[in-house]
């Protein structure tokens, strides 16, 4: 069934956003006689019957509300920003692994520098990229994208997180111990994980998580780049506490 998101809440009879309409109807050429899924504003879920397009916008009825898939732990990704493709990349797979939230923050090793308009412009095509990879999967709830915040300021926002960061010279601790640790604590809701540029951390940086109350996590015995060690952390999230 066609997924889609719109920027107002859901009613009974909705009305398609023109660039929306176009892309169900004349370019994806969906079948008006199939339903569609719709998410509002409100992120509330339902399944609703295109009936007419009229000046370009899709005109849709309530079928049913359907009940939203929602993991009983909130997942949040603290990436540095990467290069180009990398991060698009990092941001669409996040995506389909049903991330709630990523910072995206520059880091002292970080390659990829933006002033603040050029940021700004670069978030709305990275929040695009995130809603067609929410469209495709199917998810029923958009995650949430937050750039232009430092990393000591990410910290202390989400404070009453798990805070997890993986480094390459940790050898105490795997993310697979910490998590192990997560299913036995019900005080535990939300999960943060940090991944550093293609540089790395820096020291000060490893300490400054860690003093947050955050945990240094192996990820394996090999070094990943800084894209894989971000899927690849979220994929062990959520294989350890949802599957």
């Amino acid at each position: 069934m066609k997924k889609i998101f719109i920027h107002t809440p859901l009613d009974e009879t909705i009305e398609l956003p023109t660039d929306v309409t176009h892309h169900v109807l004349h370019v994806f050429r969906h079948n008006m006689e199939k339903p569609i899924t719709v998410t509002g504003s409100d992120n509330r879920c339902g399944t609703y019957q295109i009936t007419e397009e009229i000046d370009g916008k899709a005109q849709a009825k309530l079928i049913e509300y359907v009940e939203s898939n929602v993991s009983s732990y909130r997942t949040i990704l603290v990436q540095s920003l990467l290069k180009g493709e990398k991060l698009e990349w990092v941001l669409q797979k996040a995506t389909e692994l049903n991330i709630d939230t990523v910072y995206l923050v520059s880091t002292a090793n970080s390659v990829a520098k933006y002033d603040d308009k050029k940021l700004q412009t670069k978030a709305t095509r990275w929040e695009k990229i995130m809603l067609e990879a929410a469209q495709q999967c199917g998810r029923n709830q958009l995650p949430t994208l937050v750039v232009g915040e430092k990393l000591s300021q990410v910290l202390e926002i989400e404070s009453d997180a798990l805070k997890l960061v993986a480094y390459e010279n940790e050898d105490g601790h795997t993310i697979k111990d910490v998590l192990s640790q997560v299913n036995s604590d019900e005080s535990i809701t939300d999960i943060l994980i940090c991944i550093g540029p293609e540089g790395g951390y820096q020291e000060n940086e490893i300490n400054a998580i860690i003093e947050s109350g955050g945990k240094s996590v192996s990820l394996g015995n090999t070094i990943l780049r800084a894209e894989t060690a971000a899927i690849g952390s979220l994929a062990m999230i959520r294989y350890e506490l949802e599957l």
